[in-house]
């Protein structure tokens, strides 16, 4: 391992390169698959209503705001932007096939700066099909994946704001105006696919993906990329039936590989859906070990009981050795809905213990109550931590209320925290008091949508531990869409 973190900073070499050839094959390609799944689509005719395309699913125009109403009092040292995407179709032909995931993303930004909320936009990522749309330029850059739709993620990275999906598809470069600058694989000239959630090293600064290309079902790839955004090391993985790999989460020494049984489907193709993944009882979940800037050779593969996770909380090496994971744990996933994740399915935290000379994992429920999108505070990324911020849900009526749930899994202790009986909180980001404040000591930030569709808003939480009080909120005047995932962008130092 020391050779390996001596070698790190080294840049990539021999990797595969994208090229202006492979970019207009790949646009051509992406032409003829979203005609096929619209053809397919008119053919099936199908009836029905689809949640998605509803209520607080529904989708918004651009906005832009600056005459912003706010409640109680902004900290003065929080100074950036909350950043929240999601899916916004822009048009949908076929409303009973669309799913969830693969509508057009677009980007929400709240700007906070000494103690005041400048403004708030609502922004296309401007892909090719938007773009044409509004008869617009297209954007600079290469083009690869299935399609064009930019919608799970976003963070900022190497002087940038990145929007990010998996399976293929380039991420988009944005300024910090939300202007999409163009589609590439970041500073490099790299012809790989990303994922939705790479996680940052606290001790190096590089950032860990594990990958999934829809077309190439029989691998997984392990990129890491350094703090300019170049590519510093990459493994191809082999894996069985192209296997939908969400997320991923690491030690201090190891990243974990979350091969789980939602594999791509050909029926499902046929059938029209736009995103064709299902259930597959025929493929082994399995959790793999890999040392960081492995080779594929040392991946040690540890089978589980079948089960789906989209998300991890974090994971570590405790003292005798073994890895602690925390995940919100699906008993199947995409085996009955085509529209979105949620079905009739148990859900819940649990705590998974790794053993891996002995190839084993116990799985322990920490809370049955269903809940996503957990947090933590990351400078504890890959290390012993205290606590995890999540949302519950209500898999029956995902329009109803939820509740920030904040678990100290040191202590096996919960709290929650109410928005109200008609609101609806995303994603919580915890974003510390100072760069010495202790673990769990700061703020909470989310996106909170009200059921009946009316203006969204911005709810700050001063946090100590299990200690939560209201700090601030910030009305939008306008609503935007029950969401993906998001992050904090510090412009402090800027």
């Amino acid at each position: 391992m020391d050779m390996r973190r001596n070698n790190q900073d080294q840049l990539l070499m021999d990797y595969p390169r994208m090229t202006a050839l492979k970019s207009k094959v790949n646009v051509f390609r992406q032409s003829l698959i979203n005609k096929g799944i619209s053809w397919l689509q008119r053919k099936q005719k199908k009836d029905g209503e689809n949640i998605y395309l509803e209520g607080v699913y529904a989708p918004v125009d651009e906005v832009e705001k600056t005459d912003l109403k706010v409640f109680g009092e902004i900290p003065s040292q929080l100074n950036g932007m909350l950043l929240r995407i999601g899916p916004n179709p822009l048009q949908v032909e076929h409303p009973t096939s669309h799913h969830w995931f693969s509508g057009d993303g677009m980007l929400h930004a709240l700007c906070i700066e000494n103690g005041s909320a400048s403004w708030f936009k609502s922004k296309y990522i401007q892909s090719d099909s938007i773009q044409k749309q509004n008869k617009e330029k297209l954007k600079p850059g290469f083009r690869r994946g299935p399609g064009d739709v930019v919608n799970t993620n976003a963070f900022y990275y190497a002087d940038k704001i990145w929007a990010v999906i998996e399976a293929g598809t380039f991420p988009a470069q944005l300024d910090l105006e939300l202007n999409t600058e163009k589609h590439q694989f970041f500073n490099t000239d790299a012809d790989l696919p990303f994922t939705a959630h790479p996680h940052e090293d606290p001790i190096t600064g590089h950032l860990h993906a594990i990958c999934y290309d829809a077309f190439d079902q029989k691998h997984a790839y392990y990129e890491v990329l350094d703090q300019e955004g170049h590519l510093v090391h990459l493994c191809k993985i082999p894996v069985l039936h192209g296997p939908m790999i969400h997320d991923c989460t690491m030690t201090e020494t190891e990243v974990l590989i979350f091969d789980f049984p939602v594999t791509f489907s050909n029926k499902q193709i046929f059938k029209g859906n736009s995103l064709p993944y299902e259930w597959n009882s025929e493929h082994q979940a399995r959790i793999g070990v890999l040392p960081k800037y492995g080779k594929a050779h040392e991946v040690q593969w540890i089978h589980i009981d079948p089960c789906f996770v989209f998300h991890a909380a974090n994971a570590f090496r405790d003292e005798q050795g073994k890895i602690i994971i925390d995940l919100v744990v699906y008993d199947h996933m995409f085996k009955y809905s085509q529209q979105g994740p949620f079905e009739q399915q148990k859900v819940q935290l649990e705590r998974w213990t790794v053993n891996v000379q002995a190839r084993a994992i116990h799985r322990h429920v920490t809370d049955e109550q269903a809940q996503e999108f957990p947090r933590i505070d990351e400078r504890f990324t890959g290390q012993p931590y205290q606590f995890i911020y999540t949302v519950s849900f209500n898999a029956e009526g995902l329009a109803q209320a939820n509740q920030l749930l904040i678990h100290d899994v040191q202590h096996c202790k919960k709290v929650s925290h109410d928005f109200g009986s008609e609101w609806i909180s995303g994603e919580v980001i915890f974003i510390a008091e100072s760069s010495s404040a202790k673990e769990g000591q700061g703020y909470l930030l989310s996106y909170v949508h009200h059921i009946n569709a009316l203006p969204s808003k911005v709810v700050i939480l001063k946090v100590d531990g299990l200690d939560v009080q209201f700090q601030a909120e910030i009305d939008l005047g306008v609503r935007i869409p029950v969401g993906f995932h998001g992050n904090w962008v510090d412009l402090s130092q800027k």
